[in-house]
């Protein structure tokens, strides 16, 4: 019995120290303002745009990453309403002004990402994909990450049997920082 008591006050002493962790990681990020004005962009399948900046993405941004249950993590931006070359116009929520959640996880080695996915087109008439991910390559939320935005843009129109698998594509990757504040 003594053993058992020992064991629920090292235990209550241990949960109390864990409950000082932060759950909100507040940054002030900065997204790399030479990408914003000539986007590194990749095509495969069709031609690279000429025109080469992004509209409706502010370079500098508050950044609110939020634990959860079960070491989930989720990530608050500002709104995502983007314009960008070999992409075409992509927003996560319905109303600007207001912040979008994306939900992410850890990665095995370190590091976060936090993925949207949206339909676009009109069934078999055009249909695509977009992809937004915004990768945290820090292996930790410390003072201090550094990471990427990345936004894809699939066509998925049949183009018959021999050309089935190559699919016009094209991606932007724009680098960030970030700096952690307390509010």
């Amino acid at each position: 019995m003594r053993g058992y008591t020992w064991g629920v006050a090292i235990a209550s002493m241990m949960g109390l120290i864990g409950c000082g962790e932060d759950d909100t990681y507040v940054y002030d990020v900065s997204l790399d303002a030479a990408a914003l004005s000539n986007v590194p962009i990749e095509c495969f399948g069709k031609a690279v745009p000429e025109e080469r900046t992004v509209e409706g993405l502010e370079a500098q941004q508050r950044w609110r990453f939020q634990r959860g249950e079960m070491d989930s993590l989720s990530l608050e931006i500002p709104h995502v309403g983007i314009t960008a070359p070999g992409i075409g116009e992509y927003s996560i929520g319905s109303m600007e002004g207001t912040p979008d959640v994306l939900d992410g996880s850890a990665a095995a080695g370190g590091g976060f990402q936090f993925l949207h996915l949206k339909e676009v087109g009109f069934g078999r008439l055009a249909p695509a994909t977009q992809a937004f991910s915004i990768v945290v390559e820090t292996k930790t939320l410390d003072d201090t990450i550094q990471g990427f935005m990345w936004l894809r843009f699939m066509d998925r129109l049949d183009r018959g049997l021999l050309n089935r698998w190559s699919v016009p594509q094209c991606a932007i990757t724009i680098p960030f920082t970030g700096k952690r504040v307390k509010e």
